[in-house]
């Protein structure tokens, strides 16, 4: 029983007193371990990749180049999926994966982001050309301004609820593929959250944001600050072939007309060895500061799945959708049928249409009857004649036996 008056009751909606402040829990994926080595790992492992392919690339093509591109993707989405099953986990307080069991879940969990990318892009295409044939019809002279005044405004909301939406179904999606749901099952789920809960989603995955915001702001502030003295000292005691003259490069000093880093003739070698070494330290330190950023984002959005989650009814979601896909196949195979069936007609007509021009040309290339002129008889019918059916010979048509072997014809 509730013994709260209607003054001191818990916010409307679904959001309890403690909503927003439970989100503060998403900083503790700062201390899981495993999560921060699994995308750190692949993060950095997929900047070499890409790094390598691209340095390739200018001499081998553009090729190698998609490679790497493909390369990088792959390894930082395996490291975020595998990154968010540690931290489903932890959401969860059940006992942590191992961590190669992560990274080859997080692998296998690609193929179903890209499968949920492209099931939710149709629908947004579907409510675009919806859209659109609405603008056609307020093209109609007269009418069509006095349609536009609704029309307008309709659209801007009709879009604008569809890609939030469609956003807040492919975040809270995610967590679902974490947890183990199919693609039809984590789609039913993010519809009902946006059905149902779409406000409690947004407000809480906007304080999730503004804490990863600040713990952005903290990692890559502790970044900076480092860099500048390090900077300094790189310049003064690696001298001009170190890094000091790296940095120079990037301002656009340091290069000689020969190609050297800091005028040294015979130090070029060295000069670029420091910049493949930055650029590889400067990855690891990009991954880094990514990945601790991210943890505390996907817990965050762990957390707030579960919570818009607790008590939801998806059941009828997914009954409706599943009715859907059914009423959409059915209307798939009556359109293949009929396509069938008009390309059947299209064949039969065509060989009618190509028989009677057959039976046209054989007329066409009959040899002409002639009638007789007025007064002038015709010359006599010359007797039709048959083959033999024993010798092949010639005979008549009223010929009772063959003139050459004899044959009996009648």
């Amino acid at each position: 029983m509730n013994t709260h008056s209607a003054d001191t009751a818990g916010p409307i909606g679904g959001l309890s007193t403690d909503a927003f402040s439970s989100m503060f829990q998403a900083i503790s994926g700062l201390r899981n371990r495993r999560a921060l080595l699994a995308m750190l790992g692949c993060l950095f492992a997929g900047i070499l990749i890409a790094g390598l392919f691209s340095f390739l690339a200018t001499r081998m093509g553009f090729f190698l180049a998609f490679l790497g591109g493909l390369a990088m993707f792959v390894a930082s989405a395996t490291g975020v999926n595998a990154a968010g099953l540690l931290l489903m986990d932890q959401a969860k307080g059940v006992p942590a994966r191992s961590l190669p069991d992560a990274v080859m879940g997080g692998l296998f969990c690609i193929p179903k982001f890209i499968a949920l990318g492209l099931a939710l892009l149709l629908v947004s295409l579907v409510v675009f050309i919806a859209v659109a044939l609405v603008y056609l019809v307020c093209k109609i002279p007269f009418l069509g301004p006095i349609l536009f005044v609704l029309v307008f405004p309709l659209s801007v909301v009709v879009l604008g609820l569809t890609l939030c939406g469609l956003f807040q179904c492919l975040f809270l999606a995610l967590p679902a593929i974490w947890e183990g749901s199919t693609i039809m099952h984590a789609i039913a789920k993010a519809l009902a959250i946006v059905r149902s809960r779409l406000v409690e989603s947004m407000l809480l995955l906007t304080v999730v944001g503004f804490l990863a915001m600040g713990v952005g702001f903290i990692v890559f502030g502790v970044l900076v600050t480092g860099l500048i003295p390090s900077a300094g000292m790189m310049g003064g005691i690696l001298g001009g072939d170190g890094l000091g003259s790296v940095f120079g490069m990037l301002r656009g000093f340091g290069v000689d007309q020969g190609g050297d880093f800091g005028g040294g003739g015979g130090r070029g070698t060295g000069g670029v060895g420091y910049v493949v070494a930055a650029g590889i330290g400067g990855g690891l330190l990009w991954a880094l500061a990514a990945s601790l950023v991210s943890l505390v984002y996907l817990l965050g959005l762990n957390l707030v799945y579960l919570r818009v989650t607790e008590g939801l009814d998806v059941g009828a979601t997914e009954a409706a959708m599943q009715a859907g896909f059914d009423d959409a196949k059915r209307r798939a195979a009556e359109l293949s049928q009929k396509a069938k069936d008009a390309a059947e007609r299209a064949r039969e007509q065509a060989r009618q249409s190509a028989a009677a021009a057959q039976a046209g040309a054989a007329a066409a290339s009959a040899p002409p009857v002639y009638s007789a002129a007025p007064g002038v008889s015709a010359p006599p019918a010359q007797p039709a004649t048959l083959p033999c059916p024993k010798c092949t010979a010639p005979v008549g048509a009223d010929d009772l036996f063959c003139g050459v072997c004899g044959f009996k014809l009648k």
